[in-house]
């Protein structure tokens, strides 16, 4: 199975019988074991910025009283979900979710905290594919925690941000710092379609202008990426519009004005996706009618060779037939004539074609 169909596949990794909200017992021997902690405090004023930190170091400063976001690269560690989660005291549910794959995007409410699962699109450009991965985000009113695996550090234009004084991250709660998180990663989605965008008007020339072997390969390939978009973008909008109708404190006024920017942009993102689904619908049709013309050129051009050659078979054969009386056989010219007559024949029956613009 082709590994980015396999995705939508994928299976809870919990065992079974086992009761909700039970964390998994990884193999220790997991590529993602190491847990990547990074931590930013900041207020409208300062801010404080620490990385690669232990799990003892980034509790220590959750006493404080400013808005802490931390970020966890890595989430095949229970226990270091299972120390967040008492610390913050998460529901077993949320500490599943976030540790188990695969989860389609949503949003939970749960008392003075919200927990959101979104997935990211990229494209890989090395192996022409897109990869899709998890983003689970928990807030509150003076915290957010951020978990995915595998991903480089896709919201550092954010922490960039935050860094430039008088910002209006610094100034609004953790709420609006969700949403400019959900507003990168749709900004991904953008630059996700454009790349495919671009993949597919090169697979429409080619099947317009010179179909390969692997054509029809490469048209299956667009179709599975187009079930993976739909798949990751399509609940996004759901959960926009949740976020948007959960009251204060949980979200304030300010930020909704800015949620209803980034449900246009989900909606936007969701017609681009149908349309390229349309185009990648029609390709295979295509094909097929391309092969079948080209299949029609051929036989027409056997078609029109082998009419010509119909005559001049049936005039060959006749001065083939070894009878004694054949008058013609004994002129000195009639060889170079029956050439002629044969040639003319030739000519004549190109002419009609021709006219009849069979050619």
């Amino acid at each position: 199975m082709d590994k980015n169909l396999a995705r939508l596949f994928n299976k809870s990794i919990k065992s079974v019988g086992l009761p909700p909200g039970t964390l998994p017992d990884f193999n220790l021997q997991n590529e993602y074991d190491h847990i990547h902690l990074s931590i930013v405090e900041y207020t409208e004023s300062q801010l404080i910025e620490k990385d690669n930190i232990s799990l003892e170091e980034c509790l220590q400063h959750l006493i404080t009283p400013e808005k802490t976001w931390i970020q966890v690269n890595g989430v095949s560690d229970p226990r270091t979900v299972a120390a967040l989660g008492k610390h913050f005291q998460l529901h077993p549910l949320v500490l599943e979710d976030i540790v188990t794959k695969g989860q389609r995007s949503k949003l939970d409410e749960y008392e003075n905290q919200v927990f959101i699962v979104v997935r990211v699109l990229q494209y890989d450009e090395k192996h022409h594919c897109l990869k899709d991965e998890q983003v689970s985000i928990v807030f509150g009113p003076n915290y957010l925690i951020c978990f995915f695996e595998g991903l480089d550090d896709i919201f550092k234009p954010i922490k960039e941000r935050l860094k430039q004084e008088n910002n209006r991250i610094r100034k609004l709660g953790t709420d609006y710092l969700a949403y400019t998180l959900i507003d990168l990663i749709i900004d991904y989605y953008f630059l996700v379609l454009e790349k495919v965008d671009v993949q597919l008007d090169v697979l429409e020339e080619e099947l317009l202008n010179s179909p390969k072997k692997n054509t029809v390969e490469r048209i299956q390939k667009a179709k599975k990426e187009m079930i993976i978009l739909r798949k990751s973008v399509w609940p996004v909008r759901d959960v926009i519009n949740r976020f948007l109708r959960l009251e204060p404190p949980l979200v304030s006024a300010t930020t909704q004005i800015y949620l209803h920017d980034v449900y246009d942009h989900t909606v936007q993102t969701i017609d681009i996706i149908e349309g390229f689904r349309d185009v990648v619908s029609g390709m295979m049709d295509i094909y097929l009618s391309n092969i079948n013309i080209r299949t029609n050129e051929i036989m027409k051009f056997l078609t029109i060779v082998s009419t010509i050659f119909v005559p001049l078979t049936f005039v060959s054969s006749l001065y083939g037939m070894n009878f004694e009386f054949m008058p013609e056989l004994h002129y000195p010219w009639a060889y170079p004539a029956v050439l002629f007559l044969m040639l003319g024949i030739a000519l004549v029956m190109l002419s009609y074609f021709y006219r009849k613009k069979w050619l």
